[in-house]
């Protein structure tokens, strides 16, 4: 479901996170998925008030309509939101969003901060040969 998330933190990212004195959902999510403030609020406005169209989330997040339109696609993009098209009158339709449930944002989190300290551990297992490396180079540049 979250194939499309190929975002990594980047170290200023972890440095802010490890920095904060009290890590809020928000900041973890942010950090961890790629998803910025705006696009938080508009997740929160669909897991807490069900699915909900356009105006709707534009309404509750106090954001104009093209607005609130991008940060649905983003969020749909992002694996976070469902699109669904519902026929409404005679040929005309509207887009419904819906967020994935909670527990399936805490597992991708999970997933992508696992992801990444892995990483960072074959990082730093290879940190002697590395600054060996780049102690070499200093001195055929010198």
């Amino acid at each position: 479901m979250f194939n499309s998330i190929e975002h990594s933190m980047s170290l200023k990212d972890l440095q802010s996170l490890i920095a904060t004195p009290q890590m809020s959902a928000d900041a973890i999510m942010r950090c961890a998925l790629g998803v910025r403030t705006t696009e938080m609020e508009a997740y929160c406005a669909l897991a807490t008030g069900g699915s909900s169209s356009v105006t709707n989330v534009a309404e509750r997040i106090g954001k104009s309509r093209p607005t609130a339109q991008r940060l649905l696609q983003n969020l749909v993009d992002k694996g976070l939101a469902h699109r669904e098209e519902n026929l409404i009158g005679l040929g005309g339709y509207q887009y419904m969003y819906s967020a994935v449930p909670p527990e399936i944002m805490k597992l991708a989190v999970r997933e992508s901060l696992d992801r990444w300290y892995q990483r960072m551990i074959r990082e730093l297992d290879d940190l002697p040969s590395k600054l060996d490396e780049m102690g070499q180079r200093c001195l055929r540049i010198s």
